[in-house]
């Protein structure tokens, strides 16, 4: 007990053998699915508890940017560890699109085609159906949302997923640390905290003008990233801990009714998370794999799914079904596609050490000799 009280930095803190980031991202996914439950099920009776406690904010919302500050904070240190672009980008390739075509392509040509009111064979030669999966690969600023007659008398009419939103923001997210990276100013920590902190005035100022940040709904997204990132460079004197975080949240509660509550509650979220992930000394969830991904990208579907099936069921009772049908998939995805493509992440290397022996013997030859070492 007496650890979960103490405080310490952020690099003390990643100097243990482990953390809870697997379990927090896990609870952030079920999070959405809960926060998704009221609209899908047209449930307005039992409120979100969030909103019902008073604090301005649905879990849904709570949970992805939980999400974006955990992935500004290991996607920046990903960055700084790795030093190589094309690595860097192919791994980040690998974790988002294997899982997210697939779900795409399920939805498309197995839930959609099990609950579509057209006849099955209109279904399948429907330009729609294809235009769902493709259009939505592209990540672009405007994803596709329906499928032909799929959902269209449930109460969000026709949504096939609508968790997909935020991926395009995340992909543009890895983008800039890619910029920053190469431009070495991810790796010299003052320049990083000058255009973190530049870009953080530029989108209260002027938020729809920044570069790969094209709609207003990122702009939030963006900042919890940012703050993840900032977090990571300044890792040795950004404290963690539990009373660091009661007093953030304590402090965002007396504000919720003022200007500053926005940047309160992001204080007290941000804390929350890094309380969750080094201040809990019990690291069982550790033991099982990473659903989270495949729990946040199958949770909307297969909601709606349970809506169309039994209409008029509660917001909770829906919330309930799904979750457990969720992680099914997500098991399925992560076994099947996810750590696959994982098992992947090394291939650029390999292809440059087999087109590149005699460098490779050269950095060998320096590295052993101490030259080049850090």
């Amino acid at each position: 007990m007496k650890g979960l009280f103490r405080v310490r930095t952020l690099t003390d803190a990643m100097s243990q053998e482990q953390d809870n980031f697997l379990l927090l991202r896990l609870v952030a996914a079920s999070l959405v699915i809960y926060g998704h439950g009221p609209a899908i099920s047209g449930d307005t009776t039992h409120p979100d508890l969030f909103t019902w406690l008073g604090w301005g904010i649905y879990s849904g919302d709570l949970a992805v940017n939980a999400f974006f500050v955990i992935s500004g904070f290991m996607i920046t240190g990903s960055y700084l560890r790795r030093r190589h672009l094309p690595g860097f980008l192919w791994a980040r390739f690998l974790r988002i699109y294997p899982a997210y075509a697939f779900c795409l392509l399920g939805s498309a040509f197995l839930l959609g085609a099990a609950f579509t009111e057209l006849p099955l064979r209109d279904y399948l030669h429907a330009p729609q159906v294809m235009h769902y999966v493709a259009k939505n690969l592209e990540l672009g600023r405007y994803l596709a949302y329906h499928l032909p007659g799929v959902f269209t008398g449930n109460p969000m009419d026709g949504a096939v997923n609508g968790s997909i939103w935020t991926l395009p923001a995340e992909v543009r997210m890895y983008l800039w640390v890619a910029i920053a990276g190469s431009l070495g100013i991810l790796g010299r920590r003052y320049l990083a905290i000058t255009l973190i902190v530049a870009l953080f005035v530029w989108g209260l100022l002027r938020p729809s003008n920044i570069p790969l940040v094209p709609l207003p709904d990122f702009i939030h997204l963006a900042a919890y990233f940012a703050v993840g990132a900032f977090c990571f460079v300044n890792r040795q004197w950004v404290p963690v801990g539990w009373p660091v975080a009661l007093v953030a949240i304590a402090l965002a509660w007396l504000l919720r009714d003022s200007q500053l509550y926005p940047f309160a509650m992001g204080a007290a979220l941000v804390s929350f998370v890094f309380a969750f992930a080094y201040a809990i000394p019990w690291h069982g969830y550790n033991r099982f794999d990473d659903y989270s991904y495949g729990v946040y990208l199958w949770g909307f579907p297969i909601q709606q799914a349970v809506a169309h099936q039994w209409p008029g069921m509660s917001s909770p009772a829906n919330a309930l079904i799904s979750w457990p049908m969720a992680c099914l998939l997500a098991m399925f995805s992560w076994h099947v596609v996810e750590k696959p493509a994982l098992s992947l992440k090394s291939l650029p290397r390999k292809i440059y050490l087999r087109v590149k022996p005699t460098a490779h013997r050269e950095i060998r030859g320096v590295a052993a000799d101490g030259r080049g070492t850090m």
